[in-house]
């Protein structure tokens, strides 16, 4: 009798257990879920476009510090020398981290396409087209159209050349611009960068059209010609930046994780921003035209402002360590960045894609060679004034007057300029001396402890590639006429 009193509750216990996993869902609903949370990635291209617009901009900002301002010669180290004497190697984490940022790009132009988006479809390209550009400028021929598509069995993509790169960052910049010139254009969101105002996105992607098409002047005159003919020609069908208010830029926050990735405020510590100072290159080059943007970007020695007199000082690109320590008296008698400025306020700098006075610049190098129009003066002009308001400096009524600075048709004075406003976005200042390196040797010049006599141009290979992707990478070599991967090798444009 107890044994069937025991199987009996054991049968109503399980009976019991079978309704409640049945009904549980006609019971509880959706209680369990996340109503913040997304179901499908396909159905949110939001979350692709807010790490799209964040993560590889933080890359290249941590690269301008790091590395850009060291190689366009903006900012020089007094310890750890040895990126700044060219041990540059391959920065392979820099190239792993953007090629997945290129895999966001095209999945969020995939799920455009496929939902019939153009929206999305249009800042993806754009975005995808930045960063091949700068991949394709530090290292030459890199993977490009079979890059990020190992679901499709491609395990050892092949590497573009170079001219097949811009070729295709020039096509899908097109394609952009006709994506986003439609009427009735969906809205978008997650949009950190311009907050869906879709017309600054199409804006910025003919923007950087003309950066890549004066990129190929020195290489390919015919293309860089038609190409900024086509864009100056017809600007309600190809829109450009026409003032600060359209630079492509990242706004950070007064609280982490969404701070400058440079600042205190996101954990780089104090020591290691100290390890750098105003490049004496730079810093000659504006005190000699009594350029108060030095004062915006550095600090004055604190030796100077002990004695009450501020003064600012540069060091020397190029040293060996214990040289550079005690370069001009050592740390006191150097001039550091701007620490209110540039470390101890959380969000008072952009994270910078591109600025209205590099478009400027370029349309003034463009009429200045015969391509659009004679106003290369004005647009000159333009450039150094964008500069200047976009730092929030005053320009001196006599700049554009001055021995060195007024416009007289000489292509260095507006490269001089150019390079300067370029200051700390990622590669781009290091990138146009290397296109007019002939013109610019004479200011940035090879340090006194440099391990070449010739500035580099390039980061080699990531070894991954080497050990993973072997024969792509030994055939890259050969199409590109190296018998070596070195940071010496100059770049299809440069040649």
């Amino acid at each position: 009798m107890k044994m069937k009193k025991t199987y009996s509750i054991f049968i109503l216990s399980l009976l019991l257990l079978t309704f409640a996993a049945c009904d549980k869902e006609e019971m509880f609903g959706d209680m369990n879920e996340n109503p913040n949370a997304a179901k499908n990635i396909e159905n949110n291209p939001e979350l692709i476009l807010t790490s799209l617009c964040k993560d590889p901009v933080n890359t290249f900002v941590n690269d301008a510090w790091s590395n850009g301002n060291l190689m366009a010669q903006y900012a020089a180290r007094i310890v750890f020398t040895s990126f700044d004497q060219f041990s540059w190697g391959s920065n392979s984490g820099t190239w792993n981290l953007v090629y997945r940022a290129t895999k966001d790009a095209d999945n969020l132009y995939k799920n455009a396409t496929a939902s019939d988006n153009p929206s999305y479809a249009g800042v993806a390209l754009i975005m995808k087209s930045w960063m091949f550009q700068i991949l394709t400028d530090m290292w030459g021929d890199v993977p490009y159209s079979e890059a990020n598509r190992a679901k499709s069995g491609i395990t050892h993509p092949k590497y573009d050349t170079q001219q097949e790169i811009y070729q295709g960052i020039i096509n899908d910049l097109d394609s952009a611009n006709i994506f986003l010139s439609q009427s009735n254009l969906p809205a978008i969101k997650g949009d950190l960068i311009y907050e869906g105002d879709l017309e600054k996105w199409r804006k910025f992607g003919n923007s950087l059209m003309l950066r890549a098409y004066i990129r190929l002047s020195e290489i390919d005159a015919t293309t860089a010609e038609a190409g900024i003919n086509k864009i100056a020609n017809a600007p309600s069908n190809y829109p450009v930046f026409t003032s600060n208010d359209d630079n492509a830029t990242l706004s950070y926050l007064s609280s982490k994780p969404n701070t400058h990735p440079r600042a205190e405020a996101s954990g780089y510590r104090v020591g290691s921003f100290n390890e750098y100072r105003m490049s004496e290159t730079l810093g000659e080059v504006l005190a000699d035209y009594n350029d108060p943007r030095q004062q915006q970007w550095f600090d004055p020695t604190a030796v100077s402002v002990e004695s009450g007199s501020p003064e600012w000082s540069g060091m020397a690109n190029g040293l060996v360590d214990g040289a550079a320590y005690v370069y001009k008296g050592g740390d006191a008698h150097l001039s550091k960045f701007r620490m209110d400025f540039f470390y101890f306020a959380p969000n008072l700098v952009e994270g910078l894609l591109m600025q209205y006075s590099e478009v400027e610049f370029i349309l003034a190098e463009a009429a200045m060679n015969g391509w659009i129009g004679n106003d290369a003066k004005t647009h000159y002009e333009n450039g150094v004034k964008a500069s200047f308001d976009y730092w929030g400096v005053s320009m001196p009524s006599n700049y554009l007057k001055q021995s060195g600075v007024a416009y007289n048709d000489d292509l260095k004075t507006l490269m001089i300029q150019k390079w300067i406003a370029l200051f700390y976005i990622d590669y781009q200042g290091f990138c146009e001396f290397k296109r007019h390196r002939d013109i610019l040797s004479d200011i940035i010049i090879p340090g006194d402890d440099a391990l070449y006599a010739t500035y580099p141009s390039r980061f080699e290979y990531p070894t991954d590639e080497q050990a993973l992707n072997k024969e792509s990478w030994e055939a890259a070599l050969e199409q590109q006429g190296w018998s070596n991967d070195r940071i010496l090798n100059k770049v299809w444009w440069e040649n």
